[in-house]
């Protein structure tokens, strides 16, 4: 059994809000609570109804997925788990009555992103690894670490899903073909990123201009700088380019 309730947190980093999932009828795991909004918390509260929550879980910690956990966990009466509280490990397993979810360590987004598997749903919930209907998500130093990253969509490959749940954005039903645009992606932006630096580009502010098509929305530009700053320090650790720090 599964249930997806939406909250009211839409911005051009979120999409249309943070989708809080429900996994279990009777026992309940709630992952990415998201908002602190009273009447999302109120909504998912009421979603539980009478059973038992086993498991307040969250991907992340960026305030759009954990704002409102705490809170949540309190009025449910239900432990709060996450990798950057301790309390949740890659391979630890929730048992709710639609089957286990296991913990999955997908670093990149942020150090301690983890990702559920829910076997018996086949299906992945990849917090930010992949945002739905894009084929991108924000990898930015100082959090985010594209190798980890890269690996970590390989490791959600290998566990074969039918459906990826993410938490911004429709759910992937494609899962192959859906990681495959996202490791394009990042192998194209990278090869526009090694030739700019090539062609001169002397800051990362020439490299946005050129590989990014603008003028970019303020909401996005220092998205997009983050992100060049990603693959610059890829290439460096590769010491494929020389770069100053």
């Amino acid at each position: 059994m599964l249930r997806e309730l939406l909250a009211p947190n839409a911005s051009p980093m979120t999409l249309d809000g943070t989708r809080t999932f429900l996994v279990g009828g009777e026992r309940v795991a709630v992952i990415d609570p998201g908002s602190s909004d009273g009447g999302h918390l109120a909504a998912l509260k009421a979603a539980v109804g009478s059973g038992q929550v086993v498991a307040v879980l969250v991907t992340h910690r960026h305030p759009d997925h954990a704002a409102g956990a705490a809170q949540l966990a309190r009025r449910l009466d239900a432990p709060l788990r996450s990798a950057g509280g301790g309390t949740l490990v890659d391979g630890d397993r929730i048992a709710t009555d639609a089957g286990e979810l296991v913990g999955v360590a997908t670093a990149g987004h942020t150090p301690e992103h983890m990702a559920l598997h829910w076997p018996a749903g086949h299906a992945v919930f990849c917090g930010d690894l992949m945002m739905g209907g894009l084929d991108t998500t924000l990898v930015a130093p100082p959090e985010g670490h594209l190798a980890h990253y890269l690996a970590s969509l390989e490791r959600v490959r290998a566990l074969a899903p039918a459906v990826i749940h993410p938490s911004h954005g429709p759910s992937f039903e494609d899962p192959p073909a859906a990681l495959d645009a996202y490791v394009r992606h990042r192998t194209e932006r990278l090869e526009q990123v090694r030739a700019a630096v090539a062609a001169g580009d002397a800051s990362v502010g020439h490299i946005i201009s050129r590989i990014y098509e603008e003028p970019l929305p303020d909401a996005l530009r220092a998205a997009a700088r983050g992100a060049v700053e990603a693959y610059l320090a890829y290439l460096v650790e590769r010491g494929e380019v020389a770069w100053p720090d």
